[in-house]
């Protein structure tokens, strides 16, 4: 199941970390706080990656811009995760 969400659906996230989040929790990477540190606007996409202990694990995939063009390319990623891994 894959569900669009922003950083207010998240409760504010402010860190990498795991985070609870609806029946299970939300990994969030160094990667994708510092999107939202430039573009406090971004959607992310959530997937269910797997479960752990009978709760669901979610992960950020893609992201992009509420107002941007129809695009298939992604936003270029913020000058402040230049060479951060996505994981």
């Amino acid at each position: 199941m894959e569900m669009d969400v922003s950083r207010t659906d998240c409760g504010g996230i402010t860190g990498a970390g795991e985070y609870r989040f609806r029946d299970g929790h939300l990994i969030v990477t160094l990667y994708q706080i510092a999107i939202w540190a430039e573009h406090p606007e971004a959607i992310f996409t959530v997937v269910t990656s797997r479960f752990h202990n009978s709760m669901k694990l979610y992960v950020l995939g893609s992201w992009r811009l509420p107002n941007a063009a129809t695009s298939s390319e992604q936003p270029p990623a913020p000058a402040s995760a230049e060479g951060m891994s996505l994981h």
